[in-house]
């Protein structure tokens, strides 16, 4: 039969002929791509399980030590220091002082070295050394300090042991003739720098 197919009076176009051969239609997707593509969205995964994982709460930023409570077997060697840090509050100063433990402390543990220094609070303890603290309603040693007896005369005192003081000189002068506004800054001590500057403004303060 002709290629063209006569149906009342027109002409149809050819029909077009196909091969018997089967097409075969290739994938355009790189593999490599599939497997980036795959890699990328299994890290995203991970990233979002890390984040939403609850956080611990032990503080891993703290000293192994600090983290360690003090061995109740642990005592006091024959060279052990005590090794005390005084802050004096009236002045705002510190002074920290070295000592060789006590014989009767030799061999002793926290608990036994706390109770003797039931004053103190220990900061840290070894066998060779025990650090302990103080806060002071004093004046620290660098100052004199004008204050009344309990009789009521005027004195200088001296923080010459670093946690009390000592008589220094007695004064002819009772407290109560001072003038009412400075009784009491006297009264509970007032520190100075040297004694010349104390006398100083005990003259100003009594006429």
């Amino acid at each position: 039969m002709n290629d063209i197919d006569h149906f009342d009076g027109r002409y149809r176009r050819p029909k077009p002929h196909f091969s018997a051969e089967e097409v075969t239609i290739r994938p355009t997707v790189d593999r490599r791509q599939l497997l980036r593509g795959g890699a990328m969205l299994l890290g995203m995964a991970l990233l979002l399980i890390v984040a939403l994982a609850p956080k611990s709460t032990v503080d891993d930023t703290l000293p192994e030590t600090a983290q360690v409570r003090s061995d109740p077997q642990l005592t006091t060697s024959m060279d052990c220091q005590i090794i005390q840090r005084m802050t004096y509050v009236p002045c705002g100063h510190s002074l920290t002082r070295r000592q060789v433990i006590p014989t009767e402390l030799v061999g002793q543990n926290r608990e036994a070295i706390s109770a003797a220094y039931d004053t103190w609070q220990i900061t840290s303890f070894a066998s060779a050394e025990v650090a302990m603290e103080q806060t002071l309603p004093l004046y620290c040693p660098e100052h004199v300090v004008l204050m009344p007896d309990e009789g009521g005369m005027l004195c200088i005192f001296q923080n010459k042991y670093g946690d009390a003081l000592a008589l220094v000189k007695e004064l002819d002068l009772l407290l109560s003739e001072l003038p009412d506004s400075v009784q009491q800054a006297v009264r509970q001590g007032k520190g100075f720098a040297t004694i010349e500057e104390l006398e100083k403004w005990l003259e100003g303060a009594d006429s």
